[in-house]
């Protein structure tokens, strides 16, 4: 979510990266036509060994969700820029189709279960220790939607963004913090972190 509201795409070291990431979740994808799932039966618990039974229980369940997470769409959003008719608002739409890779996290519920089943600690402590995981997850999450919120309305469009409060604040600051992709993502992060967690609304607010 950082790369998708705060940067650019582009060929660097980052496309590379999720490029690599994306391999991984398609040799997943494959290998999950071929794992074995638990199902009852008349007896107790068993593992499905039909390869037929298989892919037809994966593709009903989670095919979907990983198909979309898989889809290029960094790619798309670099072949976009070089179509100067409609680069603003394909530009606008790639990006946030990009979010759609965070359907990976779906998959974080299978490892919550399997870490509970392995872990022998008590069922309060892990239900505490999964909120304080999830919380932060959102609140991560959300400072990146709200820093996207400065890609989707342009500064040229003239209509008041949350941002041009800091302009009085960044008067003396050699690097403002529209520029800065560290600066702007702490500043998300402590808006939507009070937001969450206190009364919200301080010094930075929406217009």
């Amino acid at each position: 979510p950082v790369q998708v509201a705060m940067y650019e795409p582009s060929f660097g070291f980052l496309f590379v990266l999720n490029c690599c990431v994306d391999m991984l979740f398609v040799a997943d994808l494959i290998l999950q036509f071929f794992i074995m799932y638990p199902k009852k039966t008349n007896y107790g618990c068993a593992l499905e060994e039909d390869p037929r039974h298989i892919a037809v229980h994966y593709l009903t369940t989670w095919f979907v969700i990983d198909l979309l997470s898989i889809i290029p769409f960094d790619l798309v959003g670099l072949l976009s820029r070089s179509q100067e008719a409609f680069q603003l608002k394909a530009v606008k739409i790639t990006r946030l189709l990009r979010l759609l890779k965070l359907l990976r996290v779906l998959k974080l519920h299978r490892l919550f279960r399997r870490f509970e089943v392995r872990m022998s600690i008590t069922y309060g402590t892990f239900s505490l220790l999964k909120f304080f995981c999830i919380l932060l997850l959102i609140t991560h999450w959300l400072a990146n939607l709200w820093a996207m919120t400065l890609v989707l309305v342009e500064d040229s469009e003239g209509i008041p963004r949350w941002i041009d409060d800091f302009e009085v604040l960044d008067r003396n600051v050699a690097v403002k913090t529209k520029d800065s992709p560290l600066k702007l993502y702490l500043t998300c992060l402590y808006f939507t972190s009070y937001t969450i967690t206190s009364v919200g609304y301080g010094d930075i607010g929406p217009k």
